[in-house]
């Protein structure tokens, strides 16, 4: 009876397929994880452009004028409360 391959390259072709299955099961799950990384990332830039766009609204002189008049009841001053800076630069 002939032999068509020697006794030591089936388990060489077993250990190269394990291999092979490893190496594809590996890229396969980080390239899942490197897409939940990146729609984490998107989420919070999304998230992040909301919250600047909250806080220039919450600086918004408008906005805070209005809460000066109605929350503090602070009105602009009469004139006569009025004090000139003098500069004193020569």
């Amino acid at each position: 009876m002939k032999r068509f391959f020697p006794v030591w390259v089936f388990p060489i072709l077993v250990a190269f397929a394990f291999l092979t299955v490893w190496i594809r099961l590996t890229v396969v799950k980080t390239t899942y994880e490197l897409n939940q990384a990146n729609k984490t990332l998107h989420n919070l830039k999304l998230e992040n452009e909301q919250l600047e766009l909250k806080v220039a609204q919450m600086r918004s002189p408008r906005r805070l004028e209005a809460l000066a008049k109605q929350k503090f009841k602070l009105n602009p001053p009469s004139p006569d409360r009025i004090i000139p800076i003098k500069d004193e630069t020569p």
